[in-house]
């Protein structure tokens, strides 16, 4: 009978523990300081041949000459890469960014000349480090502009993409916290 009544009680305290952590992981917002970007009130759709769909929890940001699928949430969150040099260990926050642009043709032009920058808002960081543009999606379009990101330390983020004088400018809040988008 006391094997019971503790078992009772360490389930009575232990449930509502875990309850609340599960609740502060969904309830994860930027701060009121990082003024993230949130969909526009007019819809961008991206023109024929390239998909219209975007996930559920996205939303598509630009125009023709360049566009990227960007959370509804404005955050970046759960994706840790190693440190150039350090194995498996955590490093910078990283990740893999899709840019698209009617004014892109890989026959033509192969990698694009797609120079992706970020700085941090909130605070003193290193500047954001990117690969150098290539591509995806094939040879035809449609195709992807591709390029990876290394993002420094946590915070509030502006990330802007620059193809062919067209530039695109969002604001992210960088967690690492496992979010799953």
């Amino acid at each position: 009978m006391i094997v019971l009544r503790l078992a009772i009680l360490i389930s009575v305290v232990a449930l509502p523990a875990m309850c609340q952590q599960d609740s502060a992981k969904q309830a994860l917002v930027p701060p009121a300081s990082c003024a993230v970007t949130v969909p526009p009130a007019v819809r961008f759709t991206p023109p024929r041949p390239y998909p219209d769909h975007v996930s559920e929890r996205g939303f598509w940001l630009g125009t023709e000459k360049l566009w990227i699928e960007l959370p509804k949430s404005g955050i970046w969150g759960g994706w840790r890469g190693p440190e150039p040099g350090q194995g498996g260990r955590s490093g910078p926050l990283t990740a893999k960014l899709f840019w698209m642009s009617v004014d892109y043709d890989p026959r033509r032009e192969g990698n694009p000349d797609l120079k992706v920058t970020g700085r941090r808002l909130d605070g003193e960081a290193p500047p954001l480090l990117a690969n150098e543009a290539t591509n995806a999606g094939g040879g035809t379009p449609p195709a992807y502009m591709v390029v990876g990101v290394y993002v420094p330390t946590p915070g509030c983020w502006e990330i802007t993409g620059d193809y062919r004088s067209q530039k695109l400018s969002f604001v992210v809040w960088v967690t690492p916290e496992k979010l799953g988008w």
